[in-house]
């Protein structure tokens, strides 16, 4: 990946979460509590670190061992902006002050950009914004392919926006050659063809809600479906679904990388070898 996004993507986080710091490792396990280092900085100081307790999780991912097989690793991946972001506060909430869908989305990309940089150091990861690999002059065009793309109909006849289908899936893992609908296949061959990717990832929708009340000093819960994408082939590589409830365990509230706890869950999908994993 090019240095130049590196810097962007880090600048951007900057102005959008503030003094969010490049964060601890999380612990995998479902009820694991998962570290973040809060950076130095003038305005927020040395406060400590957010500790957090992971609960009522649900957890589903499924792979194409096809597409895995031939998985190209110093391809062009286009990187998307979360397509939906929905962001629930109470009104009144002293730990919310920093809290936004774009907080949200930004925090996700420095998870996103670190996991592809380690495990893919290869890959080249380009940002699906207007001045990065898209011209200025797509940006409306952009917007309705993220809503097009939301539309879609994939899973059990559902739009691919739509959560339930992975809900109720809670620790299945499985190899699976799902079949692509024809417009969402015609869809992906034409923005790889557009802009000249491979692939694409795309985390499709997120929801979080804060929490000021539960835990020691508050917590959220959070939903994500995020996917990865063979473009050119129009073709799905692998998607996770990840649900949990987070609540601290620590004096420090949770007013910053609030993706810190879906880091190794991601992580989980990227360094598995399937080879050696049966799908049950």
């Amino acid at each position: 990946m090019q240095f130049f996004f590196v810097v962007s993507l880090f600048a951007l986080c900057a102005l959008f979460v503030g003094c969010a710091g490049s964060g601890g490792g999380a612990d995998g396990g479902g009820d694991g509590a998962s570290g973040m280092a809060d950076a130095p900085c003038e305005e927020c100081g040395k406060r400590g670190d957010i500790e957090l307790k992971i609960s009522q999780e649900k957890f589903y991912r499924e792979w194409n061992p096809a597409a895995y097989r031939h998985f190209d690793s110093s391809a062009v991946v286009g990187v998307f902006p979360t397509l939906k972001v929905v962001a629930k506060r109470p009104e009144s909430c002293k730990m919310c002050h920093s809290f936004s869908a774009d907080a949200l989305d930004f925090d996700l990309a420095r998870v996103e950009d670190s996991l592809f940089v380690e495990n893919f150091p290869r890959l080249r990861r380009e940002l699906m914004l207007p001045g990065m690999r898209l011209p200025d002059q797509d940006s409306a065009y952009v917007d309705t392919l993220s809503v097009m793309m939301l539309k879609s109909v994939f899973a059990d006849g559902r739009m691919l926006e739509d959560f339930e289908p992975w809900e109720t899936r809670h620790g299945i893992e499985q190899s699976f050659e799902r079949v692509v609908p024809q417009k969402l296949k015609d869809l992906l061959n034409g923005i790889a063809k557009r802009y000249g990717l491979h692939y694409l990832s795309v985390p499709v929708a997120l929801e979080v809600e804060m929490l000021p009340k539960v835990g020691k000093s508050g917590g959220f819960t959070w939903k994500i479906l995020w996917s990865l994408w063979d473009a050119r082939y129009g073709e799905l590589v692998f998607l996770t679904y990840s649900e949990f409830l987070a609540e601290t365990t620590s004096r420090v509230s949770p007013e910053k990388e609030w993706s810190e706890p879906f880091a190794s869950r991601l992580q989980k999908m990227f360094t598995t070898d399937f080879t050696k994993l049966e799908g049950h």
